[in-house]
């Protein structure tokens, strides 16, 4: 009868020990799930900042080919390469 009562004790430790465990396992699960859906937002807000970068570098590209009053073609073109070398720097830096 001990020896039965013995490994129900056992048993039951084990239960106890089986329970925290799953326990640490849901805490963690419930941790990575925040985090992932914490960086599914982060990816979100970031394409949506480089789609509004794509279409702001196509409308400074389309720019491109006309000029500014007073200005010459090539002073035009130059500072619309600086608008797009910045453009695409932010771009490269979202990317990373």
């Amino acid at each position: 009868m001990e020896n039965l009562e013995s490994k129900l004790n056992i048993i039951l430790n084990q239960i106890k020990k089986l329970k925290i465990i799953v326990n640490e396992f849901r805490d963690k699960s419930s941790k990575l799930e925040l985090e992932n859906k914490k960086l599914k937002e982060s990816i979100n807000n970031k394409t949506l900042v480089i789609e509004k970068l794509l279409n702001e570098k196509k409308v400074i590209i389309n720019a491109k080919s006309l000029n500014e009053i007073g200005n010459s073609s090539k002073e035009t073109r130059y500072k619309i390469n600086e608008l797009i070398r910045g453009i695409d720097k932010c771009i490269s830096q979202l990317n990373l």
